[in-house]
């Protein structure tokens, strides 16, 4: 028997061995959805190897944890099907026990606009659901709100200009519900996404799916604008949650050792973020909520049971903690910095959070600028 086989995970120093170690399997086991094999995700994934190398040279357990998220919701990744897509992330990562950054390539989730929909279909609700993009080349177009909506078209050589993405879904019980996105509402939300900002920001947008799946980028805007209005499943929304396109960057090695406790999501990222709140242009054919009588005022406590403001921090005092907000500022800029950036323009990228935070914690920030000085003559 191999040795590779019953090493523990910690000890896996490749991707390839991965493949190979028996706890590996028994992670993927014990968090795989119903209908998955983790035998057949194992082959899956080593077709995906082959096809893209790069991933071979990523952090194992963060290619574990990737690979067990996708399990976990019932996705194969990197496969015709477009459901998912295991991507390396060169984005460098703080090593808590050493304090230095660790630049072996982590992996990521980018969920295809077809998983979204596979996993739209599971929660029982939906018969059908579907996206397009309409172009100023089709055959037919026919939208209209107010009384008489309407939804209507017919696909031509689709060469033109880009109008709208819309998304579409038909409910088990009877009626079906859709948004139409104009394209100008589209590139707002990819312009607002975290994902194209730090593409932009580091001049990488040729490797952004935004740039290189304009369409399928467009189609899973409109399906997760319209799914605000869908009964979904879990999976779905946790799907959406930890995809990558939306700046979400997850801890997938700790999620490889500890998936009990869950994944755990870090940089910017919030729920709903890169989307419109709202679409404005919906069509949702359900019956109105009743009205709800308005509630009174609640009166105004008097000034006996006004609770006492605390004391606000003195800035000046050097045993001030900085706050969450500020250490995630702080380590961004190194991992920026580590990762080639140019002092001059990462500083003045973060100017406006250097300066609160220079108002807010002077000590901390004072430590943070001896600190970058080492990165002036690197």
């Amino acid at each position: 028997m191999s040795q590779v086989a019953k090493i523990p995970l910690r000890q896996v120093d490749s991707v390839q061995k991965l493949l190979m170690n028996d706890m590996a399997r028994d992670q993927l086991g014990a968090v795989a959805a119903k209908h998955m094999n983790p035998e057949r995700l194992m082959r899956i994934t080593a077709n995906a190897i082959r096809t893209t190398p790069k991933l071979q040279q990523c952090e194992p357990l963060s290619f574990l944890g990737a690979l067990m998220q996708c399990a976990s919701l019932g996705l194969e990744p990197n496969t015709v099907m477009g459901h998912a897509y295991l991507i390396p992330f060169d984005k460098s990562v703080k090593n808590n026990e050493t304090g230095r950054w660790d630049k072996t390539p982590q992996v990521q989730l980018v969920i295809g606009y077809k998983g979204l929909i596979d996993l739209a279909r599971r929660s029982g609700h939906i018969t059908s659901i579907s996206a397009n993009i309409h172009y100023d080349d089709d055959e037919l177009w026919e939208y209209e709100e107010g009384t008489d909506a309407k939804l209507r078209h017919v696909p031509g050589p689709q060469d033109g200009k880009p109008l709208h993405a819309y998304a579409i879904a038909k409910f088990v019980e009877g009626g079906h519900a859709y948004v139409v996105l104009p394209w100008a509402r589209v590139m707002k939300i990819r312009d607002g996404s975290q994902g194209w900002q730090s593409a932009v920001k580091f001049n990488k947008k040729e490797g952004s799916p935004w740039f290189t799946h304009e369409e399928a980028m467009a189609k899973k805007t409109a399906i997760r604008a319209l799914s605000k209005y869908l009964p979904l499943s879990v999976e779905f929304r946790d799907a959406v949650s930890v995809d990558n396109d939306s700046g979400s960057q997850v801890d997938y090695t700790k999620f490889a050792l500890n998936p009990q406790e869950g994944v755990t999501i870090d940089g910017d990222y919030h729920e709903g973020e890169g989307e419109p709140d709202v679409p404005e242009d919906n069509h949702l054919d359900e019956k109105p909520e009743p009205e709800q009588k308005a509630e009174k005022p609640a009166e105004k406590p008097k000034a006996e049971d006004k609770p006492k403001e605390e004391p606000k921090a003195d800035p000046n005092d050097p045993d001030n903690e900085p706050s969450a907000e500020h250490r995630k500022v702080a380590d961004q800029i190194e991992a920026d910095l580590t990762d080639g950036a140019p002092m001059e323009a990462t500083l003045s990228f973060h100017a406006e959070a250097l300066d609160k935070m220079k108002a807010e914690v002077p000590t901390f920030h004072a430590g943070l600028m001896e600190t970058l000085k080492q990165y002036e003559s690197a």
